[in-house]
Order: C-alpha cells, then sequence, then structure tokens
C-alpha cells in the first residue's frame, strides 16, 4: 500500500499535514480565490468536524457540527448557541427538505439538522475575534486564520465534492 504524506504551507506559513492511502477521503478547506487546498486531513464517513467561533455580531460563542455520509458528502448535524442573535435561528426551519429540530436545553439552544447534505460550505474568515477554529474528530485542531487572512473566503468540502 503507498501511503503519501502531505504538507501544505499557507500563506501565513501555517503547516497542515497528514497521511492518508490515495483513496482515502479527505476533509478540505480550499480558497475560494484560486482554488488551492489549504488544510487537508483524512476523514472516515460519520466523523464529526466541530466549527467553534464567536458570532461576529452579538460577540457570543456558537459551535457547527459537521459530519461525512457514506456518500462522502458533508453534512451539516448541529448548530449550538447560548443567544439568540442576527442570522441565528430561532426555531424550526425546513431547508432543502429537511426540517431542524430546534430545542433548548441547559441554557443553550440547539439546532439539530439531521445529517442535512451541504455540498461544499462557503465561509468569510473571520478575523481574531470571531477566530473560527475546526476541531477533527481525532481531537486535532486548525485556526483558519493560519491557513489564511481575515476576510478571505474559504470552501469546507471532502475531496469527494472536488
Amino acid at each position: 500500500m503507498v501511503v503519501s504524506l502531505l504538507l501544505a504551507i499557507s500563506t501565513t506559513g501555517a503547516i497542515a499535514a497528514c497521511t492518508s492511502g490515495p483513496d482515502q477521503l479527505q476533509f478540505q478547506v480550499v480558497s475560494a480565490a484560486d482554488g488551492s487546498v489549504l488544510f487537508t486531513h483524512p476523514i472516515e464517513p460519520g466523523g464529526i468536524i466541530t466549527m467553534d467561533h464567536v458570532h461576529s455580531v452579538h460577540k457570543r460563542p456558537v459551535r457547527e457540527l459537521f459530519s461525512v455520509n457514506t456518500d462522502g458528502e458533508l453534512t451539516m448535524e448541529e448548530m449550538i448557541f447560548d443567544r439568540m442573535g442576527a442570522n441565528l435561528p430561532f426555531g424550526p426551519e425546513t431547508i432543502n427538505g429537511v426540517t431542524t429540530t430546534f430545542l433548548e436545553e441547559d441554557g443553550h439552544y440547539r439546532v439539530v439538522h439531521h445529517s442535512r447534505p451541504l455540498g461544499a460550505v462557503q465561509l468569510l474568515v473571520g478575523g481574531p475575534g470571531v477566530d473560527h477554529t475546526l476541531t477533527m474528530p481525532d481531537g486535532s485542531t486548525v485556526r483558519l486564520l493560519e491557513l489564511t487572512r481575515p476576510r478571505a473566503r474559504v470552501e469546507l468540502r471532502t475531496s469527494q465534492s472536488e
């Protein structure tokens, strides 16, 4: 079996490394400007990727949980936050035929998305006060500001959606 080592060096000098076989599914952060892969990490279907950040308007923490389905697509699992705010759900929503479940638990709001397929997620990287941070299923973390500059547009996706 051939195993490769991939090193990605970002514009800020951060290095992301992973080892994988030739057909291993990868979670990727890709520059929307030029399509370059800024970060890659092996992932299996069912693996949870967590994105933590501080909401840019109301300055409160938000946690978003993504997964990968058996077709290799990125899916939305949950969103958790502690205070209502701009661009945050305030009740159940139907998105692309999937109705979310809106719960209030232990002083937090939890929006369950029931593995809603996303394809790729377009994201505007926030500054240090927002601090988008991804946690991979193995517990390793990467700050998007280690990969690119604030206000850069990136895409979260799997290698399946290239």
